[in-house]
């Protein structure tokens, strides 16, 4: 038998789930607003599971089909204006404290339906993983799929009949693709589209970049300009085709540049599974970020004009202290711990 408390966690959770559906439809209509921006943010600080449970739907948004969210939403904002709508919120306000949890639910729900019916809610079983900073983890999935995550890095899972679909949030994974002839492996990640059959391949998402590297097997890849992203077409009116992949070929996709493939050292690529970095005559700019992604305590460099300085060599992911010293050294400068955060002056 469960006890009060833990009854009032479930109805302060289910709370949470159905008003994040209601903000993440309002968001995404046509009425957004700085006022209504401002109210997400207020009910955001207001629980821990709000932010908790947000997160989650945003990911089964993000999944469904582009013409899903915009019905949801076109629905929501009928129904907030209707006459049911204004009662139930009239008597949210009328009830005492305590009993909110249950009525929030109600209101909230009925807009959680609008999802329901375009079928957002057969996502939400679907699992999602996730590492911290410094974290590394392997996932095995049902079908005997590995996912090894690197530091700070998120996918969610969403197996169908017809497909297996991925999505990437944040960070970077290798996946090690079990095959399954009738059911494609699709990473999802910034509107790009990888598809893979008995596959090994790095997914890497940076701020504005995207970066697949194939390790062994074949892949293609569909920007977010081709039929299986936006829709957009070339220039004969035909839609480009999905790039192929050969062992050892990279293809980093930029929204401010044309797609560029080249074939980097798969030894460096793979480093941090053995908590390495392998740097090659990097800007010191671009090795102190990816220091940083393995290092709560991050470095900064003071002095502009040094970013530009280059850095060779094998470095451990999270010793970003000893990093800086053999910057430093090499280079003449010093190293000041302050607020937290490493300095390179």
């Amino acid at each position: 038998m469960t006890t009060p408390g833990r009854d009032d966690r479930a109805s302060a959770v289910l709370a949470a789930r159905a008003e994040a559906s209601v903000w993440i439809a309002r968001l995404h209509g046509p009425d957004r607003s700085p006022d209504m921006e401002a109210g997400f943010r207020r009910w955001l600080a207001e629980r821990p599971e709000n932010a908790q449970e947000f997160e989650g739907l945003t990911e089964v948004w993000d999944l469904l089909p582009a013409s899903v969210p915009s019905r949801a939403a076109t629905r929501l904002e009928r129904w907030e204006r209707s006459e049911e709508a204004r009662e139930l919120q009239a008597m949210r306000e009328r009830r005492p404290a305590r009993a909110r949890p249950r009525a929030a639910f109600a209101l909230a729900a009925c807009a959680a339906l609008a999802l329901a019916a375009f079928g957002a809610l057969r996502f939400w079983p679907d699992p999602a993983y996730a590492t911290a900073v410094g974290e590394q983890r392997i996932v095995r999935l049902d079908d005997g799929t590995r996912i090894s995550l690197n530091s700070d890095s998120r996918v969610s899972v969403a197996y169908g009949d017809d497909e297996r679909r991925v999505r990437l949030a944040r960070g970077e994974a290798l996946f090690d693709v079990a095959r399954d002839p009738g059911r494609p492996f699709v990473v999802a990640v910034e509107g790009h589209r990888v598809t893979a059959l008995g596959t090994s391949f790095v997914v890497r998402r940076d701020e504005g970049r995207v970066a697949v590297t194939l390790i062994e097997g074949r892949v293609a890849v569909e920007s977010a300009s081709t039929p299986a992203g936006r829709g957009a077409t070339g220039g004969s009116g035909a839609p480009p085709p999905a790039e192929v992949l050969a062992p050892g070929q990279r293809i980093t996709l930029a929204a401010s540049a044309p797609p560029r493939i080249d074939a980097p050292q798969l030894e460096t690529v793979t480093a941090w599974r053995r908590g390495e970095v392998i740097l090659d005559d990097t800007p010191l700019a671009e090795a102190v970020a990816e220091m940083n992604r393995y290092d709560r305590t991050a470095i900064v460099i003071d002095r502009p004009e040094a970013r530009a300085l280059t850095v060779s060599g094998l470095y451990h992911t999270g010793d970003s202290a000893g990093f800086a010293e053999s910057v430093a050294q090499m280079y003449g400068l010093q190293v000041v711990e302050r607020d937290g955060r490493i300095h390179l002056q």
